[in-house]
């Protein structure tokens, strides 16, 4: 049961590391099985299809990310200065996790040709941290802690950025650098009383 269970995973994250170079119609079941070192019909034992796959990899992606997010958040805001630290640890999750770093590769090769890829691509990589940001800031907003400014806006200001790092190649220690400053920035220009 736990060989099958490696199996599985291994099928999992060969098949990641596939679509996330290649996208998802240029991979055929015989290079997957081929890359986890079985035969087809082992694979097929595993998973019905190729489709079944890329699901499993969305399932999985969607429990790491949401996990991450929780964890982060779990580790109570008080203030700005956990925010800000909250910021840095899920910049550091999203640029240095391998697995996210491939499903977002992988998500930002379909989207142009898969209207499930472009949805999914929209709702990890913009909605959901755009959103939290913005239950954030009208928390702070409303103790007095940020300046009256629209949560929106300031959401879009503090990941515009954030985002943007996802798609440039360059030093991951670099950009985590220039992202700590521009969260830094950021904060002195909206934040009512210094916490940090």
């Amino acid at each position: 049961m736990k060989e099958q269970k490696k199996t599985k995973e291994r099928i999992l994250e060969e098949s990641l590391k596939l679509f996330s170079v290649n996208g998802f119609d240029a991979v055929s079941i015989r290079t997957i099985a081929d890359a986890v070192g079985i035969g087809n019909s082992a694979l097929y034992k595993h998973f019905k299809s190729k489709q079944e796959i890329f699901d499993t990899i969305v399932e999985v992606s969607k429990e790491r990310y949401i996990g991450q997010c929780s964890t982060v958040v779990s580790s109570q805001i008080r203030g700005v200065e956990d925010v800000k630290k909250a910021c840095i640890e899920m910049f550091r999750f999203q640029t240095g996790d391998e697995w996210t770093m491939m499903f977002r590769k992988m998500l930002m090769i379909e989207q142009f040709r898969n209207p499930q890829a472009e949805a999914l691509y929209k709702e990890f990589f913009i909605d959901i941290p755009l959103q939290r940001q913005q239950q954030i800031f009208k928390a702070l907003i409303k103790e007095g802690l940020m300046k009256e400014k629209d949560p929106e806006v300031l959401s879009m200001e503090l990941y515009a950025p954030f985002y943007m790092y996802h798609t440039v190649k360059r030093n991951p220690k670099e950009l985590e650098r220039l992202f700590e400053k521009h969260a830094e920035y950021f904060f002195n220009n909206y934040v009512v009383t210094q916490l940090y």
